[in-house]
This record gives structure tokens, C-alpha cells and sequence, in this order.
């Protein structure tokens, strides 16, 4: 889960090493002004988009590199509707899956900056009473799949319900069918949709409003984000909304296909899914996540409980870390229902590279495509 591999590709290493020594983040860059990537480079990283997403058979992707604080490179690549060949561009909207469970974490720690709520309050105070175990529970072990609780979004009778695009969710649907945990809360590390889903229930009763509106005041507006995220399935953002693809029977699926309610379906975007319901642009997402690892958002001491590893030694407060190409990195990924996602942050040169995609399949596109590249961004030094 830690360690990413990826085979050789000549095509990736012909475009990589054609790249001059163009990105500039040293601390001497930053005080000139903002790193830079001359067009050479930038029609290079273009050039591995297309081809990676022409591989994977991906309808449509973004992506954006960010270094130090500034977007240094954005591209796009494909369709964000195959059957009307709609392009993908810079403002389209993706649902983010479980990196939203990343800006979930974070609205959590605001809260817990603000003394809200504690970390390690027993969740019984913050969520609806028939939810079984909740004395035994804190909201940290929510935030770091510890708690025990299954993943109800497995459940069948749940998976029928998502794979109505029209159903009329709400946050107890969910919940109550929630079962008493069945390890010892702490004791290990299971990743569970559920946890996040509860988080929701914990942000509104410590935030004292609903999810949305939490989301704007602490993410959203902060960062000026506004035009590039939304929690709220607001109107004005569904027609910038890619559709979703999944693979069924070696063909491709549109999961948007039969959804009413602006035209996306209910299940992919919402304040009722704080386990993966946001939805953003590529850029949008590359600047929360270098604001957040960049240290802009919480305070140093907050980001550092953030970042500690849990049981199986990566998954910190909705967050994960990895090794990849020679270097470490942290954020999040996401996989659902026609969207692939990843966003990363490199610590040592205060890197952020996201990509985001609307094909699911066991290749995991978003997950390809990133590791290619980060291939192509190393290359440029």
C-alpha cells in the first residue's frame, strides 16, 4: 500500500529524458519569483498525459503540478462526455472519491483547533444514539480507520440503493445500519467508508451547521476555492461535472447514465458522503493539498498528528503516505463508481502533483497515469 512499482516504458523514458533542466524550486527561485516551466517541457508533460491516458483507455484526465506554492504546470487530456465529445477543460469538475476523505480530516482538525471537539472524545456525544459501540469509539480512530466499525457501503442492500442514480440519500440510511465494531478500537488499522460517513454526523454537531456550509467556511472560502470545489451538489456546478465511466463486460459504462437530478448521480456527489462526495478541479485539489501540507491550514503541531502513522504504519488522519520513485510523498487517493483520483505531496521539494480521471478499473488508472507523471516531472531537474 506503501511502495508503488512501475514497469519501463520507452515512450515515457524518450519523452523524460528530452526534458531540459527547466523547474526551478529551490529557496532561491522562491525569492525571485515563482518557479517556472518553459514550454518545451510543459509540451513534454502534455505529450506523457496523452499517451498515458490513450494506455489506460481513460475517457478523460487532469492533471496539475504545483511547487512552492504555485501551479507551475496544468494539463488535460480526452473527453469529459465520450458519447457528445465534450473536452475535457481546466474548470472541469471530477467527484474526488476518497480524497475527499483528506478535506474531511482537515475540516475535522479545524474544528479541533477551534476546541470544538478533542481527538480523543468518545464519538457517543457527537452522533446519533442507534449507532452501536460509540462509548468505545473516539474521533480519532474514525479518522484513522481504527474504530472497528465495518463498511456498510459493501452491504448489499446498500450497494442496490447506489446503484440507483436517483435515490433520495440521507446521512441515517447510512448510519443505521451500522453494526457494533468487531475488533477492539485502536487495536488495528481497516479502512472503512463508514468512519467518514460518521465524521459527518461529528462535524455537524461540534460545528453547530451542516457540512456545506462548514466546508466554505473552512476550506472553500479560506482558500478561495470556491469556483473549484463544492460539497453542496449546487446547480451551477453540475454542468462542469465529467461523466463517471466504469468497465462492464470490457465495455465501457456511463454511470451518469439515467441520473435526474443534474444529471449526476445521487450517490457521487453530496454533504451526505463525507467519505467521497466533493467535487473539484484538478487545480482546485492541487492547491488544497500544497496549502494543507504547505502548512497554511492547520498549525504545525495539528499537521503533525495529522501525518503520524497508525497500525499499518502509512495511514496517518485521512492520509496516507508513500514511496515512490525515490522520493516519499503524502495525501490521498480515491477510487468510485467511474472516478480515479490522486493527489501527493513531496515534502523535501514542497511538491504537489494531482490527477484526476473518470474511468474506474482494476488498473486503477488515476494511480498509472500519476506515476507517470511524477516519471516525466523527476526528469526535469
Amino acid at each position: 500500500m506503501n511502495v508503488r512499482r512501475l514497469p519501463s516504458s520507452l515512450w515515457l523514458l524518450a519523452a523524460a529524458s528530452a526534458v531540459a533542466c527547466v523547474l526551478h524550486a529551490q529557496a532561491s527561485a522562491r525569492a525571485a519569483g515563482a518557479p517556472t516551466i518553459d514550454r518545451a517541457a510543459s509540451d513534454k508533460l502534455q505529450a506523457v498525459l496523452d499517451e498515458s491516458r490513450r494506455k489506460t483507455g481513460t475517457p478523460g484526465v487532469s492533471a496539475a503540478v504545483m511547487v512552492d506554492g504555485h501551479v507551475v504546470w496544468q494539463g488535460q487530456s480526452g473527453y469529459a462526455d465520450s458519447g457528445r465529445r465534450q473536452p475535457i477543460v481546466a474548470g472541469t469538475l471530477y467527484s474526488l472519491a476518497s480524497v475527499t476523505k483528506m478535506f474531511v480530516s482537515t475540516m475535522v482538525l479545524r474544528l479541533y483547533e477551534r476546541g470544538d471537539l478533542r481527538l480523543d472524545d468518545p464519538i457517543e456525544a457527537y452522533v446519533p444514539s442507534y449507532i452501536p459501540s460509540t462509548d468505545r469509539v473516539t474521533i480519532r480512530e474514525l479518522l484513522g480507520h481504527t474504530s472497528g466499525y465495518d463498511d456498510v457501503e459493501g452491504y448489499p442492500d446498500i450497494i442496490r440503493m447506489l446503484n440507483d442514480p436517483n435515490f433520495h440519500w440521507r446521512r441515517d440510511i447510512v448510519l443505521r445500519r451500522v453494526k457494533p465494531v468487531h475488533f477492539k478500537p485502536g487495536s488495528k488499522f481497516e479502512y472503512s467508508n463508514t468512519n467518514y460517513v460518521m465524521l459527518g454526523a461529528v462535524l455537524e454537531h461540534a460545528g453547530g451547521t451542516t457540512v456545506d456550509v462548514l466546508f466554505d467556511r473552512l476550506i472553500a472560502k479560506p482558500l478561495a476555492l470556491e469556483g473549484d470545489a463544492d460539497f453542496a451538489r449546487l446547480a451551477r456546478f453540475a454542468p462542469r461535472i465529467a461523466h463517471g465511466y466504469d468497465v462492464e463486460n470490457n465495455k465501457l459504462l456511463d454511470t451518469f447514465s439515467g441520473a435526474r437530478d443534474l444529471g449526476v448521480p445521487t450517490g457521487d456527489w453530496g454533504p451526505v458522503w463525507t467519505d467521497g462526495g466533493i467535487v473539484a478541479s484538478a487545480a482546485g485539489v492541487a492547491r488544497f493539498t500544497d496549502a494543507l501540507y504547505g502548512g497554511r491550514i492547520l498549525r504545525a503541531a495539528t499537521l503533525a498528528q495529522m501525518l503520524r502513522a497508525g497500525p499499518d504504519g502509512s495511514y496517518g488522519l485521512g492520509t496516507l503516505r508513500l514511496r515512490f520513485d525515490g522520493h516519499t510523498w503524502q495525501g490521498h487517493d480515491g477510487f468510485y463508481s467511474g472516478f480515479t483520483t490522486e493527489t501527493f505531496y513531496d515534502f523535501s521539494r514542497r511538491m504537489t502533483v494531482t490527477v484526476l480521471t473518470n474511468r474506474t478499473d482494476n488498473n486503477d488508472p488515476a494511480a498509472a497515469i500519476w506515476n507517470h507523471l511524477v516519471i516525466a516531472v523527476d526528469a526535469l531537474r
